[in-house]
């Protein structure tokens, strides 16, 4: 007897385009807000070692690696919890 297959749910739901986009962009508001506390765009690009317009990029919502958005964090000396607390 032959087992039936049956149709598996996956595990996670899907983050949709638009939904990520919306996220990207705070994301890139609160890291512009966070910065301009701080120092210039100028400044801080050249502090942490990363081209001016990627940071323009970034902070217009532009997708970026895990490991440079850690890098901005620690440049702004901010940890992910307290980054995300104000999201």
């Amino acid at each position: 007897m032959r087992k039936r297959r049956t149709a598996r749910r996956p595990v996670a739901q899907e983050l949709s385009a638009a939904e990520t986009e919306k996220m990207l962009n705070k994301i890139g508001k609160l890291l512009k807000n966070k910065r301009q506390d701080r120092t210039t765009l100028e400044s801080f690009s050249y502090e942490i070692n990363i081209s001016r317009s990627a940071m323009t990029r970034y902070e217009a919502g532009g997708d970026m690696y895990l490991s440079t958005f850690l890098k901005l964090l620690h440049g702004l000396d901010i940890k992910p919890e307290d980054f995300f607390k104000d999201i």
